[in-house]
């Protein structure tokens, strides 16, 4: 036989001059021997025909790209469907007689990869650009293998193509995500720092540096000891160990920690201070993150505010004090011109006239002393029996000279508040409008029960009068602090706005509507909610 031919040919030929030998008489003592020599032979040839038959399919089946060219000219000679597809060819049969070189976009990728096979380098994961048979071009990844014969000439070159387009994409992603987080990280207000599991810093962005005066991150975490710092109040120095950032390392969470601090330059400040560990998807800690918000300038705001809110209330206390003893000492004088002289109704009236004015003055004054109070969060709360206060409240009121003025009270309701002594003067501002803002006689009525709303317990007190009402448009007026849009001023002032005041610091509400429903000239009515106190609310708050 010339040339070469296939297994399954040469195993016939053997088969048939060994039978002829044996039919011939010659050496039959190796017959044997020479039979199971076959066997063996064809066992192998079997198992190679499968081992061919499964690097077949899996050649043809593969995603990746597989072909074989000659080490002349690089003409592709061989190649997988898979390769065809990803070059857009209708199939492998077209590639055959392409040169592998015309496919790849940069020229100067031919000799440099021949260059390295030929020196024994392997070639791998090579990132290039390949040509489609459209004319575009698509990333890939090559690895070559270079089959050299006995004489250790190339004569083939195999190699392996991987379509690197949608990677290509997804890691185009991942690095614009990546830039705009970057870009967030060191523009952010908040300084921020990350460091590893081993305490060492990962970044820290500008603003960080900036808080510090430094020009670059602390290389460990544990070494924070060369920044100093102190908890407000106290002296002693923050150790390395007790930063947020390294205490996040062991497992802390750390919230708005508040750190008085000097930066390299000698400023102190103050820094609000976070910092939470860093976890994997087991739960084990790799690392911490740790913000710092500079807070000096609103420290220094906040200590201006306090000086500032000192003085105005020494001011409101000193005049408030002041004025009610100026106008008790006119009210004083008046009465006495009063009780003294023989006046008649219309001088009389030149007496009264500044009287009213005065009390009006003294109430407003109140008014402001209890407003001041309230403002100033100087006021104490306690359990307070509701039905009691509106029980001296009403009897405050119910003797008026020149005026009958009737007040009932229903309602066994003996319910607790929490509040201060001054809710008292929500209902006296009340029961008082009513009274000042009638003529002749009239009356009032206060009802107390108890009230369910959103879920919670609350008392209502209900204070309805037979006055001229309040038309609906003053209705949300007359509590507004600016008394806009009311055509005539409320006399006390502040009265109405304490009164919603008071109310809401209390945890209630207030408000008005007309005593006969639709008509408001028939009187207006009242209604005070509050929270009904349980012994679980504690025994007493400040407010």
């Amino acid at each position: 036989m010339s040339g070469r031919c296939e297994p399954d040919e040469r195993m016939d030929d053997i088969r048939e001059r060994i039978i002829g030998l044996g039919a011939s008489g010659q050496r039959k003592s190796y017959y044997p021997q020479l039979q199971e020599r076959i066997d063996e032979l064809e066992r192998a040839n079997q198992a190679l025909a499968q081992s061919e038959e499964k690097y077949r399919t899996l050649v043809e089946n593969v995603d990746v790209g597989i072909f074989r060219t000659a080490a002349r000219g690089a003409v592709i000679v061989q190649a997988n469907p898979a390769l065809a597809r990803m070059l857009g060819y209708d199939s492998a049969k077209e590639l055959m007689r392409v040169s592998a070189f015309d496919l790849y976009h940069d020229v100067r990728d031919r000799p440099v990869l021949l260059a390295r096979l030929s020196r024994h380098e392997e070639v791998k994961y090579q990132k290039v650009k390949v040509r489609r048979r459209d004319g575009t071009y698509i990333p890939a990844s090559l690895t070559l293998t270079a089959v050299r014969n006995a004489r250790g000439t190339i004569e083939w070159i195999d190699g392996v193509l991987v379509d690197m387009t949608e990677q290509e994409v997804a890691q185009r992603r991942t690095e614009g995500d990546r830039a705009r987080l970057q870009a967030i990280f060191d523009t952010l207000p908040v300084g921020i720092i990350i460091i590893d599991s081993t305490s060492r810093s990962v970044d820290a962005n500008e603003r960080w540096l900036q808080i510090w005066g430094e020009e670059a991150a602390p290389k460990e975490a544990d070494r924070m000891d060369r920044y100093v710092g102190w908890h407000p109040g106290s002296t002693d120095r923050l150790k390395g160990e007790e930063w947020p950032i390294a205490r996040a390392l062991r497992g802390e969470s750390i919230i708005n920690e508040e750190i008085d601090m000097k930066r390299s330059d000698g400023a102190q400040g103050t820094l609000l201070a976070s910092a939470v560990p860093i976890l994997d998807r087991g739960g084990e800690i790799i690392g911490a993150v740790s913000t710092i918000i500079d807070i000096t300038a609103r420290r220094r705001l906040e200590r201006d505010l306090d000086e500032a809110r000192s003085r105005a209330e020494l001011y409101v206390d000193l005049l408030t004090h002041d004025i009610s003893n100026y106008n008790t000492a006119a009210m004083g004088y008046l009465q006495l011109a009063e009780e003294r002289f023989q006046l008649n109704d219309k001088d009389r009236r030149l007496i009264t006239k500044p009287l009213a004015e005065l009390r009006n003055s003294t109430e407003l004054v109140a008014n402001i002393w209890d407003l001041q109070l309230v403002e100033s969060g100087r006021e104490k709360t306690s359990p307070v029996n509701v039905r009691r206060m509106l029980g001296q409240v009403i009897e405050d009121h119910s003797s008026v000279p020149g005026r009958e003025v009737n007040i009932r009270q229903r309602g066994d309701c003996d319910c607790r508040v929490m509040a201060s002594e001054l809710l008292s003067v929500v209902f006296s501002n009340i029961i008082s409008n009513a009274i000042n803002h009638s003529a002749g006689a009239v009356n009032i009525e206060v009802a107390m029960s108890a009230d369910v709303r959103g879920g919670a317990d609350m008392v209502r007190v209900d204070i309805a009068d037979d006055g001229p009402g309040i038309p609906d448009e003053r209705k949300e007026a007359i509590f507004d602090r600016s008394l806009m849009g009311l055509a005539k001023p409320v006399r006390r002032g502040l009265g109405l706005y304490l009164v919603k005041r008071l109310v809401e610091n209390y945890g209630g509400e207030v408000w008005v509507e007309d005593r006969i429903p639709g008509d408001h000239t028939e009187g207006a009515r009242f209604v005070v909610e509050l929270p009904l106190y349980s012994e679980g609310m504690g025994n007493e708050r400040s407010e």
